[in-house]
């Protein structure tokens, strides 16, 4: 690699360093962004390590696999916070064309070339044996087939999160559109009207429905501006605009605990009283009021405890470690694949603590080695920005 490429790939990393020797860190929101960027990349690998939670409820772990499950939970919805946050003020750097073409080049391009990458690997094992002279034991390689496979995620399941994401870079002009100073007002009001007519009372009807027996029907009366992840992209940019008094981050502190609680406690009662042995997922989703009240807390507990950072390395760290997040996202669920499928190897049971925290700690290492490999490789480098 040029001398030129290398500095391209390292400028904005640099640019971060330098706001922070220079003590500016307190001024701008590049430290606390960086922290939460990293503690849900982390957030993601963890509950992919945790396969136990989806095996059989009767198995001693899945207990302790239910709350590691809901702890993190909040993953997606911080990512999706944090596209708002970065994303709605485009309009102060570049234009609009300016950022679809970058979007294209981040996670586009990313997206297409992994999705491919997770064809290969789901069918290596037919492909390998039709190099050998084997028949083609249903392999669907045409056009068409790889074509709906890339779009509807079935190669690599975890790439669901780039469709709502390209669905939210096509509402960003709208977003912007809105004058930068009546922003956080308006986008504050969507929040409140959304979070009620699209998450409370939906979930309070579908539990009087489950428990009561009162069936009232909400299915077609939602607010879509504030529907599903726009909602967390609006809430991330407020939540970046504003700051919010104490006492309502310990109200919303403590929405976002029964929040979790509900999600803990519900998922454990309703899967122990499933008699078909599978979790039961009446309290999960990501646009369901328990992860709902439990993101949004997480999101700004973790945006004040980061803004409280005063150590000039420990941001550093996160600054560096902030641009392998997406490399890690896209692709340590390969490494977890081989390890699960090695277990005999190294004599963890699949479904333990042990087993959790070895996975989770060697895909992110493994990750960002690989990342680091494929970044000093020319063509290559453009699929891991």
């Amino acid at each position: 690699m040029g001398e030129k490429a290398k500095k391209s790939k390292t400028k904005g990393t640099n640019t971060q360093v330098r706001k922070i020797e220079n003590g500016k860190v307190n001024d701008n929101k590049l430290a606390y962004i960086s922290v939460i960027n990293v503690v849900a990349a982390i957030a993601v690998v963890i509950m992919h390590a945790n396969v136990g939670f989806w095996l059989d409820y009767r198995k001693p772990f899945w207990d302790v696999a239910n709350v590691i499950e809901s702890v993190f939970y909040f993953a997606v919805p911080v990512f999706y916070m944090l596209s708002g946050a970065t994303l709605i003020d485009y309009q102060d750097k570049y234009s609009t064309k300016e950022f679809f073409i970058k979007r294209f080049k981040k996670t586009v391009i990313p997206f297409l070339a992994w999705s491919l990458v997770g064809f290969l690997w789901a069918y290596r094992k037919t492909l390998w044996a039709m190099l050998v002279g084997d028949p083609n034991k249903g392999l669907d390689w045409t056009f068409s087939g790889v074509l709906n496979g890339i779009i509807n995620t079935k190669y690599r399941d975890i790439y669901w999160f780039f469709i709502p994401l390209f669905c939210i870079y096509l509402m960003m002009p709208l977003f912007a559109s809105v004058r930068k100073e009546k922003r956080v007002k308006v986008f504050t009001y969507i929040i409140f009207i959304s979070l009620a007519i699209n998450f409370v009372i939906p979930f309070i009807l579908a539990m009087l429905n489950r428990y009561a027996e009162i069936k009232i029907g909400w299915k077609n009366y939602n607010i879509y501006v504030g529907f599903q992840y726009l909602y967390y992209v609006l809430l991330g940019y407020v939540f970046t605009k504003r700051e919010i008094k104490l006492r309502f981050r310990l109200i919303i502190y403590a929405f976002a605990l029964a929040g979790l609680l509900t999600h803990i406690i519900g998922t454990y009662y309703e899967t122990k009283a499933n008699p078909t042995g599978h979790v039961v997922v009446f309290f999960k989703d990501y646009y369901n009021l328990p992860c709902v009240l439990y993101s949004t807390g997480i999101f700004l507990f973790l945006k004040q405890a980061a803004s409280k950072l005063k150590n000039k390395n420990v941001i550093r760290f996160f600054m560096i470690f902030q641009s392998y997040t997406f490399p890690i996202y896209l692709i340590h669920r390969y490494f977890l694949d081989v390890f699960e499928e090695n277990l005999h190897f190294t004599g963890f049971e699949r479904a333990s603590a042990e087993y959790v925290v070895f996975a989770t700690i060697l895909a992110l290492i493994l990750s960002v080695l690989l990342t680091m490999l494929l970044r000093k490789i020319p063509v290559l480098r453009r699929i891991v920005p």
